[in-house]
């Protein structure tokens, strides 16, 4: 048999006491069977029993211990990810998708008492254009490492304007952001408000990532044995910590929903007021943090449930022990509705889901025309085609879209034009407009040798600029007239050197005979003359390239999808289209092309009603041979000498000319009048830019027949 485990009283007595006390009671039976510690201590007054070499425990011995590790592993989770979260700079929130991203600067400031539009001026951003597409915002520091009271400028953006005056500053802008000295914004733009509830957050991190230090120690302590404290106390220290935890993980969510859906007001003339949740979404902070409330909540409710006030091993109790599983899923459970509750209710306050209100009289893609690929570069502008006899520009348009012509520009391996239809691709109509003749060339349909009505000059198929005869059209001073409370943006047209209107003639078709009564005109004795009702300056007989815009940035399926000018409507989502990083105009940007001669008559073949929507397509011969290829936009202001830099774009050109009635085209200009949008500045012909230069039409053409 094993030695016996002694029992005895240390306070009133010694081992060898004992026996000599009660040797006497020891019989022969007793030295062979060793009594037990219970036995041996019957009768004895004033005894303590302690077992030498047991711990100290309590509740049962294995809840104490699961309890302790499972309050052991949540402590340690809590200080990595406190620790991450202080580390990471963007860790909270991170910007949208450009995509979805509104405009940042305000549109108007006052300037010596005055108002003024900030956009004239050259204040038009979004936040990711002032802090780059990949920033972010952490607890202690932002993606830059400028903690909230640090900005790379140093001083704050009112102080630079009250310093160095307003529009200097604006022009400073594009140095600024390439400098970083835009960050931390809540410091640089003074969101004072804003800057004290980071500061806030910050610091309760910090006392999550000491606290779940001092539980490290406590409970590893508790593990094995050597915890320094009673149990009353250590329950007591235990479930006051997990308590604070748990309320300082529900205050953190609920400042950062608090934080993320304030409108903060700035005290700068830029960016006067801002609500996160416009420009920025949660980070994996923000998850983590009720993930911190879940579990700090649960140690707590372990805590309460499986450790005990009274000192001692206790035997294992199946129905105390359901009993206390049953309570703490019941806590986890109300503490997890009380979180979301306390959570929508904050949100609800800052009217987080309500919908935007949008005024549907503002046109939410006026102005949206790019002047600048980056801040203050004016890379739109028109550009030298050619440098030291070298092109420096992308491949042009319009082009010789024959069947078999290869331009001389190498546009490389990946530019290449959309082969599909535009309506099979996540491209729209956003304008429609026309151009005085073809600024394509098809030879036999529509090209140099093409001809059309006479002019004033008496001459016939004249290429160049020119003026018209005013008898034979609906005259811009009449519809000017008409249209003067709307105010037509016409001042984009030049005045002839005789005073009368001109545009440049491009290309003609092959259909014009003047001695067919179809192609007549009041100049020219038409027994029935056609009377143009919706557009202006047209004439029967004579070729016009039409022209449909299409874009995915556009405001596909709303009454804003039209837009003049056309620029408007290509580039009125932001975000989706880009120049660089990576290009993809010629991906999200298409133009359909269709030539045609006007004609009076009422014939069936000539009837189309819905030129508002696209290109005529019949499946017989209009829209059968389709050139493809990338180009650029177009206009009288590019030529072979100036070039444009909205390229490249996907072109699909219809090779050739259909002839169809005055009556379908002004159809179509009745149609544009009914948008929402003014299209008043495309009811009329533009002028056709001269046919691009072999050496600047991409090599890229493609057939569709």
């Amino acid at each position: 048999k094993s030695r016996p485990a002694f029992s005895f009283d240390l306070f009133s007595m010694t081992q060898a006491d004992w026996l000599e006390q009660n040797v006497e009671r020891i019989s022969k039976d007793d030295l062979t069977e060793t009594p037990t510690t219970a036995e041996a201590l019957e009768g004895q007054p004033n005894t303590k029993a302690v077992t030498i070499g047991a711990a100290k425990a309590t509740g049962s011995d294995i809840a104490y211990k699961l309890s302790h590790l499972l309050a052991l592993v949540v402590a340690g989770v809590i200080a990595l990810l406190a620790s991450a979260a202080l580390a990471d700079g963007r860790s909270v929130i991170k910007l949208k998708d450009p995509s979805t991203l509104p405009r940042l600067t305000a549109l108007t400031a006052t300037l010596d008492g005055e108002t003024i539009n900030l956009k004239d001026h050259g204040l038009d951003y979004r936040a990711d254009e002032l802090l780059g597409p990949q920033y972010g915002v952490g607890l202690h520091h932002d993606s830059s490492g400028y903690g909230w009271g640090k900005a790379g400028a140093r001083e704050t953006l009112q102080e630079y304007i009250d310093e160095l005056g307003l529009l200097q500053v604006i022009a400073a802008v594009p140095s600024v952001i390439a400098t970083d000295g835009l960050k931390h914004p809540a410091h640089f733009l003074e969101c004072t408000e804003l800057k004290k509830a980071g500061l806030s957050a910050m610091s309760l991190a910090i006392i999550a990532e000491v606290a779940s230090a001092v539980m490290i120690i406590f409970h590893g302590l508790a593990l094995v044995g050597l915890l320094p404290l009673s149990a009353k106390l250590a329950k007591g220290f235990a479930g006051l910590v997990w308590f604070t935890l748990t309320a300082g993980f529900l205050i953190v969510v609920c400042l950062a929903i608090g934080v993320y859906e304030t409108e903060w007001t700035c005290n700068n003339d830029f960016v006067p007021a801002i609500r996160l949740s416009d420009h920025f979404v949660y980070n994996w902070a923000f998850p983590v943090g009720y993930l911190g409330y879940a579990c700090s909540l649960l140690v707590f409710s372990v805590v309460l449930c499986f450790t005990s006030l009274e000192e001692g091993a206790q035997e294992f109790n199946k129905k105390k022990t359901i009993g206390g599983l049953v309570k703490v899923v019941v806590g986890l459970t109300v503490g997890l509705v009380i979180a979301a509750s306390v959570s929508v209710g904050i949100a609800a306050s800052q009217d987080a889901f309500k919908d935007p209100e949008v005024d549907p009289s503002v046109n939410p893609c006026k102005a949206q025309k790019p002047y600048h690929a980056a801040p203050g570069d004016h890379y739109f502008h028109n550009i030298e085609c050619m440098k030291d006899n070298l092109v420096q520009v992308l491949e042009q348009a319009g082009a010789n879209v024959t069947r078999g012509y290869v331009g001389g520009l190498d546009a490389g391996n990946w530019r290449t034009p959309i082969l599909d239809h535009y309506d099979d691709t996540d491209l729209c109509t956003v304008n429609v407009h026309w151009h005085l003749g073809a600024e394509h060339l098809s030879e036999g349909q529509y090209d140099y040798h093409g001809t059309g009505p006479a002019y004033k000059n008496g001459t016939n198929g004249v290429h160049g600029y020119h003026d018209r005869d005013s008898e034979d059209y609906t005259s811009y001073e009449n519809h000017k007239k008409m249209k003067k409370d709307q105010g037509d943006p016409y001042d984009r047209r030049r005045l002839g050197a005789a005073g009368g209107w001109e545009e440049r003639l491009g290309l003609r078709c092959h259909h014009y005979d003047d001695e067919h009564e179809m192609f007549k005109t009041a100049a020219t004795n038409a027994t029935d003359p056609y009377e143009w009702k919706h557009c202006v300056e047209m004439m029967v007989g004579e070729t016009y390239e039409v022209h449909w815009p299409h874009s995915a940035a556009g405001a596909c399926g709303t009454e804003w999808q039209y837009q003049t000018p056309f620029y408007d409507g290509v580039f009125c989502k932001e975000g989706i289209v880009n120049i660089l990083t990576p290009l993809n105009t010629y991906e999200k940007i298409g133009v359909q092309g269709q030539v045609f001669t006007i004609v009076n008559s009422d014939e069936e073949e000539y009837q189309y009603e819905n030129l508002i929507d696209g290109a005529w397509m019949d499946g017989k011969d209009k829209w059968v041979d389709v050139a493809k290829y990338t180009g650029s936009t177009t206009g009288t202001t590019r030529n072979n000498e100036m070039c444009s830099r909205y390229a490249p774009i996907t072109w699909q050109v219809d090779r050739t000319c259909h002839m169809i009635s005055a009556k379908s085209f002004d159809k179509l200009c009745w149609d544009m009048k009914q948008k929402k949008d003014d299209m008043g500045g495309d009811l009329y012909p533009h002028g056709a830019r001269e046919i691009v230069a072999d050496y600047l039409v991409a090599n890229n053409q493609q057939s569709r027949k």
